[in-house]
């Protein structure tokens, strides 16, 4: 089961062992973790290639790694009196595609960073917020447990935040791919081809 996880390129070295220990425990959970930049590389527009890569994904993980540290300054007029911590922006562009083709998600931060999809209650999905720097962090009893619930919602293609989605009754679908939280519709497949008159795009299910 392929699992898109929006992260950093760049991480300080600091968190790179509990990085690899991440990705290394998702793999033996029998996810394949996908990445622009890192599993997958460019060849068209950095934001075509994330969407192109989500549509084969089951679910998304968004990882807030620190990238901008910021010392002095203000925040809608008002100087800030202690230092703030930002992820990378694509956390926040990844995150709200993922939402937006209703994706399990799964949101984790390093002690710290804030603001967009890292500040609790901008988006229905739960944040957990821990200290990227101990190498096993990913084995604490509580992610865990978190990790195996995000996983059984990507298997069974069940969002942790939308509803039952009305499908089009005049659009067929696939008996595959398509859950009651999201309809996956079949193409129409060229008069030439006898096999069959729809497919999916997704896992090339045919029908007459």
């Amino acid at each position: 089961m392929q699992i898109f996880v929006s992260r950093p390129t760049w991480v300080s070295s600091e968190f790179e062992e509990g990085l690899n220990i991440f990705l290394m425990s998702l793999s033996n959970m029998g996810l394949t973790p996908r990445t622009l930049g890192s599993t997958d590389y460019p060849s068209k527009a950095p934001l075509d290639e994330v969407l192109e890569i989500m549509d084969q994904c089951q679910g998304a993980i968004i990882l807030g790694y620190p990238q901008l540290k910021i010392d002095t300054g203000s925040i809608k007029g008002i100087a800030i009196n202690e230092s703030i911590s930002l992820p990378t922006e694509w956390n926040h562009i990844e995150a709200a595609l993922a939402y937006s083709k209703s994706l399990p998600i799964m949101i984790l931060n390093n002690r710290g960073v804030s603001r967009g999809v890292f500040d609790r209650g901008v988006m229905n999905a739960f944040i957990h917020e821990v200290d990227f720097i101990k190498p096993g962090w990913c084995m604490e009893p509580s992610l865990n447990g978190a990790l195996q619930k995000w996983k059984s919602n990507c298997q069974s293609g069940t969002p942790n935040f939308v509803g039952v989605a009305k499908a089009d009754p005049s659009k067929p679908l696939c008996p595959n791919c398509s859950t009651s939280s999201k309809p996956v519709y079949l193409s129409e497949l060229p008069k030439t081809f006898r096999m069959g008159r729809w497919t999916c795009s997704k896992c090339n299910y045919i029908q007459q």
